[in-house]
């Protein structure tokens, strides 16, 4: 367990630092209403999606939907920040190596929650998945490369914590390869909707790419900066320049999301295209 610890919490002459119980409290908190939303989710399965969500057949996708985007989002976003460090070698990024990919392992499992409690029949999609592929389907693709990313991750995980950092650095090059792909193929999922003008276009893939990387920042950032001040720990210097670092990365990425969303914003009012004008207009001005 100490060793375990070692890998999120700091450590004191050679010890792991002990949270505070302020710290604890809301661990505790956090863990209830993680333990409510599961009751939540586990509710919806008894009663009916279409009485909980408002979800029908004609209207199959609802609130989850966003959640589970925001989920894989970061995770994704947290793989591939940590890899920058431990996988590509850039030794700013090293010190929040560990603490990333377990974060990324997290956020993951959550949003297999999340759209495990979203679709009706959730058992159905890794029995089906192996005994009926569809290569076709960006769904089946997405849930393929999802899961190989988490066994990635979570393999990788625990490699770092048995020190065998070279090996590890192969699996999470592996978890990098796996989470690009899966999460290009989920803007795919949108881009390739063509009855939704405004998600519909080619450039949705490397899009959901450059806002997972600066999702991943922000974590990054948040949750350090959360659990020291929460704990009252000082931050090593290493830490501290491996934050700001990771700063000026998030930074740079929300300048490359402003261009994207600007000429998606014009490319969607000129000439007025059916469908996407509306929707632009309606993000403008519209209620």
């Amino acid at each position: 367990m100490n060793n375990f610890l070692a890998g999120v919490l700091p450590q004191e002459g050679g010890l792991v630092a002990s949270p505070s119980r302020s710290y604890n409290v809301t661990i505790a908190i956090g863990g209830l209403l993680a333990a409510l939303g599961l009751a939540a989710g586990l509710h919806s399965m008894y009663v009916g999606h279409e009485h909980t969500f408002g979800v029908t057949r004609d209207v199959p996708w609802g609130l989850l939907i966003a959640a589970y985007v925001f989920f894989v989002v970061s995770s994704t976003g947290l793989c591939l920040v940590s890899s920058i460090g431990h996988v590509f070698g850039v030794e700013a990024f090293k010190p929040i190596a560990k603490r990333s990919v377990f974060m990324a392992i997290v956020t993951i499992v959550a949003g297999f929650f999340v759209i495990g409690f979203e679709i009706e029949n959730p058992w159905r999609m890794p029995i089906y998945n192996m005994l009926s592929p569809n290569p076709t389907s960006n769904i089946w693709w997405m849930g393929t490369l999802y899961g190989a990313y988490l066994f990635f991750m979570v393999v990788e995980f625990a490699l770092l914590q048995m020190e065998k950092h070279k090996t590890a650095g192969m699996l999470g090059l592996l978890g990098v390869i796996s989470g690009i792909a899966a999460h290009s193929n989920l803007g795919a999922v949108f881009g390739l909707l063509s009855g939704r003008e405004f998600w519909h276009g080619p450039y949705m893939p490397i899009y959901f790419i450059t806002s997972a990387m600066m999702s991943g920042c922000a974590a990054v950032i948040f949750f350090h900066c959360l659990g020291y001040r929460a704990n009252g720990w000082k931050m090593s210097e290493k830490l501290e320049g491996s934050l700001m670092s990771t700063a000026k990365l998030g930074a740079t990425l929300i300048a490359v999301i402003m261009f994207f969303t600007t000429w998606k914003m014009i490319t969607g009012i000129s000439g007025q295209p059916p469908g996407k004008y509306e929707a632009m207009m309606a993000l403008v001005n519209g209620p």
